[in-house]
C-alpha cells in the first residue's frame, strides 16, 4: 500500500470557508484492478495505468484547493481477500471511497459501508437504483446499453436474429443478456434470440456443435465475457468453428489502448461498443492529458487512467461547484455536496455516449459515435 500526500498551495479560501479550518479529503481507492480474471499475467501493466490517473487526478485537485490523502487498497477476486480489505479500509475511516469497478462487488460492499460516498468506477447492472443514496456508479447502467445495442442493430442490421453468449459466472453479465433479451423481443417479435452460457475456465471444452446450436447465418452474436480478453477468445473460438464470416458485438470494457488485447484469429465482423469513457468532453480529457503529460512526461497509454481520473474529479467538482455547509465533517460534506450534483444532473460524470469501434488487424477503428 502507498500513501500520497499533496500539499495545499492554492485555493485556500475555499476550503476555509467551507469547513472553517483547512482539512484534508481522506481517500480509500478498494478496487481490484484486474479487469479479467482470465488474464492474471495483464494486471501490473493496467495497475500501473490506474494508479497513474489517480495520481493525476491528486495534482489536478491540489491545483483547485483540496489536499486528499489517498491510500490504496488492492484485493483480489477472492470473497476472503475482498473481506480482509473491507476491515483495512474501515479502520482507516475515509472520507470517500472509490473503485469497486465490478457490479457483485459495489453490491456486496454496502454491507459494509455507511454514510460515506462510495464510487464505483464502472458497474453497470440495472439494480444498482436500489443501493442507498450513498453510493453511485460512473459507469452508464445496462438499460441505456441496451438501447445502445438495440439502436445500433436496426441500423446496421435491422431485423437481425440476436445469438447471446454469456459468462456464466458473471451475475452482471447475466443479467445484462436477459434484459437485452427481453427488449429485443419487444421491437422484435418475430426475430429469435437465443441466450447460450459458458464458463470461462471451461472455454477450452466447450462443445462447439451443441454451443452453437440454432445459430444461423445471418445472426448477430453478442458477446458478454468475462473482459475483453476472454471475449476476444471466444469470438476466435466460434468464428474458427463457423463456415461463413459471424458478425459479433460487445460491450466489454477495455482498460488498455487500441491494439485489441488478444490477437485475432479467423475471419469475422466484430464491434466494441466503449461504455466506458465515451466520447470524451475535451475540456476535461485535455486537462487530464495536459497534467498526465507534465507528471510522467508521455501521453496516457491505456482507458483507465482517465477512467480513475474521472472518479476523483467527480467529487472534487462536486466540492467545487456545490459548496456544503460549514458545520459538516468532511465525510458528510463531499456526501452532500455529491448528492446536490446528482439532483443538478443525474449522470453526474457519466460518459457523455458511446463510441463503436471496429475490431480488424488486431486494432480498434473508430466507427461510429451513438448518443
Amino acid at each position: 500500500m502507498r500513501i500520497i500526500f499533496l500539499a495545499l498551495f492554492v485555493g485556500l479560501g475555499f476550503l476555509t470557508s467551507a469547513f472553517g479550518t483547512e482539512q484534508t479529503i481522506r481517500l480509500a481507492i478498494f478496487d481490484n484492478p484486474q479487469p479479467d480474471p482470465s488474464r492474471v499475467e495483464t494486471s501490473q501493466e493496467l495497475e500501473t495505468s490506474y494508479e497513474r490517473g489517480i495520481i493525476t487526478a491528486l495534482h489536478v485537485a491540489n491545483s483547485m484547493g483540496f489536499n486528499i490523502e489517498e491510500k490504496t487498497f488492492f484485493h483480489g477476486s477472492s470473497l476472503l481477500g475482498i473481506l480482509q480489505q473491507v476491515s483495512s479500509v474501515k479502520q482507516w475511516s475515509p472520507d470517500v471511497i472509490v473503485g469497486l469497478n465490478g457490479s457483485n462487488e459495489f453490491f456486496m460492499s454496502k454491507t459494509f459501508f455507511n454514510d460515506i460516498l462510495v464510487l464505483s468506477l464502472s458497474a453497470t447492472d440495472s439494480q444498482l437504483k436500489t443501493l442507498p443514496k450513498s453510493f453511485y456508479s460512473l459507469g452508464i447502467p445496462d438499460p441505456y446499453v441496451v438501447n445502445a445495442i438495440i439502436k445500433f442493430i436496426n441500423q446496421h442490421n435491422p431485423g437481425a436474429n440476436l445469438f447471446i453468449t454469456v459468462a456464466a459466472e458473471s451475475k452482471e453479465g447475466v443479467d445484462f443478456s436477459n434484459l437485452l433479451s427481453q427488449k429485443y423481443k419487444e421491437q422484435h417479435s418475430s426475430a429469435q434470440v437465443i441466450q447460450r452460457k459458458f464458463l470461462t475456465d471451461n472455454m477450452n471444452m466447450l462443445d462447439m456443435k451443441t454451443f452453437m446450436s440454432g445459430y444461423q447465418k445471418g445472426d448477430v452474436i453478442i458477446v458478454m465475457a468475462a473482459g475483453y480478453y476472454s471475449a476476444i477468445d471466444l469470438m476466435n473460438k466460434i468464428a474458427g468453428y463457423l463456415p461463413n464470416n459471424p458478425i459479433f458485438l460487445t460491450s466489454s470494457d477495455n482498460w488498455g489502448n487500441h491494439a485489441t488485447p488478444q490477437i485475432m484469429k479467423g475471419r469475422y465482423t466484430a464491434f466494441r461498443m466503449d461504455t466506458l469513457t465515451g466520447s470524451k468532453d475535451k475540456s476535461s480529457y485535455k486537462l487530464f492529458n495536459d497534467n498526465y503529460k507534465k507528471i510522467y512526461h508521455a501521453v496516457p497509454q491505456d482507458a483507465i487512467s482517465f477512467v480513475t481520473y474521472q472518479a476523483i474529479m467527480s467529487f472534487v467538482t462536486a466540492l467545487k461547484q456545490f459548496p456544503p455547509p460549514a458545520s459538516l465533517s468532511m465525510r458528510d460534506a463531499i456526501l452532500w455536496s455529491y448528492q446536490a450534483a446528482l439532483k443538478k444532473n443525474p449522470d453526474w460524470f457519466r460518459p457523455p455516449g458511446y463510441v463503436v469501434y471496429e475490431l480488424k488487424n488486431n486494432q480498434e477503428t473508430y466507427f461510429e459515435t451513438i448518443p
